[in-house]
């Protein structure tokens, strides 16, 4: 953990401030704080959630200030939208190395004085006649100021962000022992998250959950029942690219989403109908050694939770959360699939050279014009063996495209996630910068655009040829490889595409899920 200080909160502390990768005041275990009157506002600078600690003249170590902010934070995210179970993990990974800073992340001071305004200005909206408590003051903070430009319509809600950090980033999955039943269902290792594989275990699944079903005398209503809350499930894993087993927790979200993703109101007896078949769910996973006995009860301890938080009187932010959500993604979809088919039928073949390094490291593709652009940077990163650890921007004459989660401070203008290669023509060029600090660089030449003949589609990518081994992360960029490649002279010999193709795509696909 970061935390950014000012100078006289510094002194009251006792504590001094180090100098830090400027990198690192925007990642998710950066915060900053901000002192005003009676109230101290602690903020993590990438989700801008705020947490609440009362009489900050009390504190005279830091010691003291840890302890204190730890409780409200705990506290925040007991009311917040987070299985109970992903707390723990949550705490250890922000609270397991603290360091104090007086650098500040760019838009931090001005979100600190957004907060800061809302808590003690003139125009305050907090009720004081209710003696809210500090987790009461950061949720009505967070629920009544967003991250981003208010006017954005694109903007998230900051408990939005901090849900999509706990869900992305911290998993407690199944661990089922690899046996010859488990290998029954396709098993290529002990999880089942195999994009090609999904369908094929889902199938398997339910069929042998029907049999379970049957096998324990219940009725055809039941059975019928309990299948469809299974398919259902397993339908909204795969919408994460997750399955049952990836992340024992995902069914307190796939139940407090339910309502505002089908556009129902469950009353108190579905609800508890939809419950009971998960649990049964649940006692087939147990029975079929996929869970073990621990798995089983996070599992339950999952369900019960989102049953309780789904009928809590304030369910504001869930409602605003998923139909945004539910906007958003018809949307996309509507938007790749018409963009996607128009390109599907071009082929580009294009040159990647790393700038400044000699002698010339490059890579040349053979790819389908309905890459989209992230795919194109997973792709062209692979390649090179980056090992995804830092962020990355993508430019061409007129804009600066990034992954929607990042901010490179480059100006971005535009996604990565809606737009394709096939929106450019030969001669084109783009620049793909890696690690912000090393700063690597790619230049993209877009050398020739073929068409496929009309019953044909692009087909897939292919790596045709290269020179140079690849970069190697935090190396101090072109000019430590350069000094690497002095003691090691395979660093710059030409690429052996034979054994290159399969190993790049399988890298390819690991960066992307990375990222996401």
């Amino acid at each position: 953990m970061i935390i950014t200080v000012e100078k006289a909160v510094a002194q009251n502390l006792h504590v001094n401030p180090r100098i830090i990768n400027n990198l690192s005041l925007t990642s998710p275990e950066a915060w900053s704080v901000r002192t005003s009157g009676d109230f101290m506002i602690v903020m993590n600078n990438l989700l801008t959630l705020p947490v609440i600690i009362r009489h900050p003249q009390r504190f005279n170590d830091s010691r003291s200030f840890i302890t204190a902010f730890k409780q409200e934070f705990l506290r925040l995210m007991e009311q917040a939208p987070i299985p109970h179970a992903k707390i723990r993990m949550v705490r250890n990974a922000q609270f397991q190395d603290v360091r104090f800073t007086s650098q500040q992340a760019d838009m931090a001071p001005m979100h600190l004085q957004t907060y800061q305004n809302a808590l003690t200005g003139p125009n305050s909206t907090i009720d004081w006649d209710t003696h809210p408590s500090n987790v009461e003051l950061a949720l009505q903070l967070a629920s009544q100021t967003g991250p981003y430009d208010p006017d954005d319509d694109n903007g998230v809600p900051v408990l939005g962000l901090l849900e999509n950090y706990v869900m992305k980033n911290f998993s407690l999955p199944a661990h089922p022992h690899l046996n010859e039943h488990n290998r029954s269902y396709g098993y290529r290792s002990s999880s089942l998250n195999d994009v090609m594989n999904a369908v094929a275990v889902d199938e398997r699944l339910l069929n042998d959950y029907r049999q379970y079903l049957q096998n324990r005398g219940k009725s055809d209503q039941v059975i019928d029942r309990d299948l469809d809350v299974a398919d259902d499930y397993f339908s909204f894993c795969d919408g994460y690219e997750k399955t049952i087993i990836d992340d024992l927790t995902l069914v307190y979200n796939y139940l407090i989403h339910y309502e505002e993703a089908t556009a129902t109101r469950l009353t108190a007896t579905q609800l508890c109908d939809k419950c009971v078949a998960l649990r049964e769910l649940g006692c087939f996973m147990r029975y079929q050694r996929l869970f073990s006995a621990a798995d089983f009860d996070q599992f339950v301890q999952a369900i019960s939770q989102g049953a309780n938080d789904l009928v809590t009187t304030d369910r504001d932010y869930y409602f605003q959360r998923l139909l945004r959500n539910v906007q958003n993604q018809v949307q996309d979809q509507r938007d790749a699939f018409t963009v996607a088919r128009r390109h599907s039928r071009q082929r580009y073949r294009l040159t990647v050279t790393l700038e400044d390094y000699q002698p010339a490291m490059w890579r040349r593709f053979d790819l389908g014009g309905d890459t989209r652009l992230d795919s194109l940077c997973y792709q062209i990163l692979a390649s090179f063996r980056a090992n995804g650890s830092h962020l990355f921007a993508l430019q061409d004459q007129e804009h600066n495209y990034q992954l929607p989660i990042f901010d490179s401070g480059l100006g971005v203008q535009e996604s990565l996630l809606a737009h394709w290669l096939g929106e450019y023509q030969p001669g084109d060029e783009l620049l793909l910068t890696y690690d912000f600090g090393d700063s690597w660089r790619f230049k993209i030449k877009i050398d020739a655009v073929t068409a496929e003949p009309r019953l044909r589609t692009a087909g897939p990518a292919k790596l045709l040829a290269g020179s140079g081994r690849g970069i190697i992360d935090d190396i101090g960029g072109t000019t430590g490889l350069a000094e690497v490649a002095k003691d090691d002279p395979t660093v710059d010999r030409p690429l052996s595409i034979s054994g290159e193709q399969a190993a790049w795509l399988k890298r390819t696909d690991q960066l992307k899920k990375h990222y996401r």
